[in-house]
C-alpha cells in the first residue's frame, strides 16, 4: 500500500483489477481522483515528507476520467464520469473497454474531438506544446494548473532522467461496433507522466484513488503549511543561480543548490 496522505484517510489506493476495484471504492463512501486532482497533488507534494511525494511522483494513477472510442472515429472526453463509477466486474466489455449503447453515449456529456483532431498524440511534447495541447487542457480544467504542472513535470524530469520531451497524450480506438469506454491513466514521472487511454478494465492491474468527503477540508489545512511560490519561481531561481556560476565560487553557492532540492 503506498503512503499517499500527508493527513491518515484523506486519500486511500485501490490497486488491482479496474472493473473490480471501482465498486470497493465507490462502497467505502470515496470518490475517484480525477487528472486534475491528481495535478493539484502531485504539485502540492512538493512540501510532503519524501515518502510521500515520492509514492505521488513515481507511480502511475488511474482516474475517474473517461475516454470514450466511436466506431466512427470521434473521440469523447468524459469527465468524473458516472458511467465509470458504476461499472462492475460483470459490466459488458470489449478487449478490456465497456460497451455502451449508442443512445447512452449520446446522452453522455463532454467534450468530443472528431477523428483526426485530436492534436499531436502517441509520443513525447514540448514544455510549450503540452501547455496548448487540447486533451491535456480538458483533463486539467484550468490553463494555469496545466501551466504549472508541466513546469514541473519538465524540471523534475530533466533533473532526475534528463528527458526534454514528456507527457505525450496516448490514444487508442473503438474495436467494435458499439462506443467504448476506458479510464484515463497517468503514467508516472520516470516515464515521462503520459496521460493513456488506453487502459485494459479487466484484467491489467490498475491503482484508483479513492477521496474521502472531508479530503478538500483536509487540504485546506494542509494549505497552511504550503509554502506561496509556484513552478515559475522555482525556474527563476534556477535561472538566477546559473547566471552566477560563473561569477560566484561554487562553496557560495552549494548552500543555495541544496535549499532548491527541499523546494
Amino acid at each position: 500500500m503506498l503512503k499517499l496522505n500527508a493527513i491518515p484517510e484523506s486519500y486511500k489506493e485501490f490497486y488491482g483489477k479496474n472493473a473490480e476495484q471501482m465498486s470497493k471504492l465507490i462502497a467505502d463512501g470515496r470518490v475517484p481522483m480525477n487528472t486534475s486532482q491528481l495535478m493539484q497533488i502531485r504539485l502540492d507534494s512538493r512540501n510532503y515528507p519524501e515518502e510521500v511525494k515520492t509514492a505521488w511522483m513515481d507511480n502511475f494513477f488511474d482516474t475517474g476520467d473517461a475516454v470514450i472510442y466511436h466506431p466512427n472515429g470521434d473521440v469523447k472526453i468524459v469527465l468524473d464520469s458516472q458511467a465509470l463509477r458504476e461499472m462492475t466486474y460483470k459490466s459488458q466489455r470489449n478487449i478490456g473497454a465497456l460497451v455502451l449503447d449508442e443512445d447512452v453515449y449520446k446522452t453522455l456529456q463532454g467534450e468530443v474531438f472528431k477523428k483526426g483532431k485530436f492534436g499531436k498524440i502517441n509520443d513525447g511534447m514540448s514544455r510549450e506544446d503540452v501547455k496548448v495541447h487540447p486533451i491535456w487542457r480538458v483533463l486539467a480544467r484550468d490553463q494555469a494548473l496545466l501551466n504549472d504542472y508541466t513546469d514541473l513535470i519538465f524540471a523534475e524530469g530533466q533533473e532526475r532522467f534528463g528527458y526534454n520531451l514528456a507527457m505525450g497524450v496516448s490514444l487508442g480506438s473503438c474495436s467494435g461496433n458499439n462506443p467504448e469506454m476506458r479510464a484515463w491513466f497517468v503514467g508516472k514521472l520516470g516515464y515521462s507522466s503520459y496521460v493513456c487511454g488506453v487502459g485494459d478494465i479487466a484484467i491489467c492491474y490498475g491503482r484508483f484513488v479513492g477521496i474521502a468527503p472531508n479530503a478538500s477540508s483536509v487540504r485546506d489545512k494542509c494549505a497552511l503549511d504550503i509554502k506561496a511560490y509556484s513552478m515559475a519561481d522555482l525556474l527563476a531561481f534556477d535561472k538566477a543561480i546559473k547566471g552566477l556560476e560563473g561569477t560566484l565560487h561554487p562553496d557560495i553557492l552549494n548552500p543555495f543548490k541544496e535549499l532548491r532540492k527541499k523546494l
